[in-house]
């Protein structure tokens, strides 16, 4: 498979900038880069340290790491404080971390420099992008500098891994672990008769009825369309999203969420046919700021902003984990965030600091450190039972819950999660559609759109790869 892909990496890499520059103002795919130029690519693994990327930039006596992330605000404080503690840790290294916008971004730009002058030697990659690296034939396999560095991995959550084990092999260190969670304004429900959440669409519904018969001026349910909460929630219904197991056993061919999708946009199409809910569209920013101002009782966002959105908020605010319509039985969800790509062709002195640089961000202190400053999960298990880990989780014990969304979450093919190049293209489809129905539009038909745009962007990429 591997000599398959480094043959056909230049066209693998202009599809994935071309599908990246299609998806230009989606808020998870923002890349505004020129498609990739891949004059001279073939050779991208022999002449990236002679074009200066890795050990040959040095801080003072230092071994420069060039990090390219995509954390931004608070959680950018926490990294590069982080990044700041490794640095002063030893006297080898120096992670230089500099934020490339969008993790669509990020890579669209990687693929265009094609691990020339510059370029990364690490590079945080969003879930949705593990294919697109791993068909570029730009990055190296973990697993192999795991072996080959001796680096204890036994630590590492088994979920995280699942989600990122492709045929077997570890292509990227995880790193920044979440998933979608329910926020809600924990006594708006207490006044409803509710001491915890509920935890099916119907019992949610029941519950919006309530705070509305209460004469309560908080819309109950505030709803944003949000592709990564959507795929997640058909995760936790225990449906495939694509085809070929989540294209695990083979290269995915066709989307498969179509019954539980339409589940979810009914569910959603009720609590606002009956007023129970306010759409936001596909803005997030309006929704978090809807939640903060008691506009809204609840909604379904990312894990990643936990800490700061219980730290704006000046009333109590509860996390649940995602719903499920009665009589299914919650799988749980995939490993979803970031993680930590190492790029191809870099000399070994960067190579081992590389791997120094991963050992200590896995490690459980620093692992603890990170969660307690974002709303990520530790990607370690030790990090869970440091003092410093448990003392937040009694402080913030809204963090826990979301963090045992995903520890108790199966471990099968279907909560490894899609392994897709265009995944961020079905995001935006499925965004699209929920639009449609908030704007009321027809269910099976949004949904039959969103299926043909998906399935006719999987065929075209697939030729690329072919």
């Amino acid at each position: 498979m591997k000599n398959r892909v480094r043959k056909t990496a230049l066209r693998v890499m202009a599809c994935a900038a071309a599908a990246m520059l299609a998806l230009t103002g989606c808020a998870s795919s923002t890349d505004g880069s020129s498609a990739a130029n891949t004059s001279g690519s073939s050779t991208q693994s022999n002449t990236a340290a002679e074009n200066g990327s890795s050990a040959d930039n040095t801080a003072g006596n230092k071994i420069q790491i060039s990090f390219w992330h995509s954390m931004s605000g608070a959680n950018q404080e926490v990294l590069d404080s982080i990044v700041a503690d490794f640095n002063a840790s030893q006297d080898q290294y120096e992670v230089v971390a500099e934020n490339q916008g969008s993790y669509d971004e990020s890579t669209g730009k990687f693929f265009s420099m094609a691990n020339g002058d510059g370029s990364a030697d690490i590079i945080q990659i969003g879930e949705q992008n593990l294919q697109s690296m791993v068909d570029s034939g730009m990055v190296q396999s973990v697993s192999a500098l795991i072996e080959k560095y001796d680096f204890d991995d036994s630590d590492l959550l088994e979920q995280a891994v699942n989600f990122y084990t492709v045929d077997g092999t570890l292509y990227v260190m995880p790193f920044n672990c979440s998933s979608p969670v329910v926020y809600y304004n924990a006594q708006l429900f207490k006044d409803a008769g509710y001491e915890e959440f509920p935890t099916t669409f119907e019992g949610i519904t029941e519950a919006a009825e309530k705070i509305a018969e209460s004469g309560s001026s908080v819309m109950p349910v505030g709803m944003y369309a949000y592709g990564y909460a959507l795929d997640q929630m058909v995760t936790n219904m225990g449906g495939y999203i694509i085809n070929n197991e989540n294209g695990r056993s083979d290269r995915a061919t066709e989307v498969t969420y179509q019954e539980q999708i339409t589940t979810i946009y009914n569910w959603i199409k009720d609590l606002q046919d009956k007023g129970l809910l306010l759409n936001y569209g596909s803005d997030g920013t309006n929704t978090l700021s809807g939640f903060t101002q008691q506009q809204i009782g609840m909604y379904i966002a990312s894990s990643a902003g936990a800490r700061n959105v219980i730290d704006t908020c000046d009333f109590e605010v509860g996390i649940a984990m995602l719903p499920v319509p009665e009589g299914t039985e919650a799988q749980g969800v995939y490993a979803g965030g970031g993680a930590l790509c190492v790029a191809a062709g870099i000399d070994e002195a960067t190579e081992a600091g590389v791997m120094e640089f991963f050992q200590y961000v896995t490690s459980p202190e620093v692992q603890a450190t990170w969660a307690a400053g974002t709303g990520y999960y530790p990607i370690c298990n030790g990090a869970y039972e440091t003092e410093s880990m448990l003392a937040t989780y009694e402080e913030y014990p809204q963090l826990k819950v979301s963090a045992d969304q995903l520890l108790n979450s199966k471990v099968n093919s279907i909560t490894a999660g899609p392994l897709l190049s265009q995944l961020p293209q079905l995001r935006t489809d499925l965004v699209a559609a929920l639009e449609s129905v908030f704007n009321g539009g027809d269910v099976d038909a949004a949904v039959e759109e969103a299926v043909r745009s998906t399935n006719a962007a999987i065929e075209s990429a697939n030729q690329g790869v072919a």
